[in-house]
């Protein structure tokens, strides 16, 4: 992250405006951009935080079950862990996986 949008563009403002330098469009706009560089702070931590909880369950499982190189498909790997996580939990409901079409012969 940016660290002078996060912290000191915020001190820098406070400052001016107690020093009374500080004009209106200044203070919005510092306002704006720190406000949008905290913003996508928090989101990168949320994510941070959900994939490593993916990846402690898919090494719980023993996984990953599948594996990719790509870090395009990276996500669905640890979610396809999560997805048997959830099929083999003590507390979660009985999910079976659907069987193939030609199964359903009459």
């Amino acid at each position: 992250m940016r660290i002078n949008e996060l912290i000191i563009t915020p001190l820098i403002t406070i400052f001016l405006i107690l020093l009374g330098e500080s004009d209106f469009i200044g203070v919005i706009s510092a306002g704006i951009s720190t406000f949008r560089a905290w913003m996508g702070y928090i989101n990168y931590t949320t994510l941070r935080f959900d994939m490593q909880t993916m990846y402690l369950q898919t090494m719980k499982m023993g996984g990953p079950f599948i594996s990719t190189n790509d870090p395009d498909y990276l996500p669905y790997v640890y979610a396809d862990a999560v997805f048997r996580h959830g099929m083999h939990h003590p507390h979660s409901a009985k999910v079976h996986p659907l069987a193939e079409p030609w199964t359903h012969t009459r």
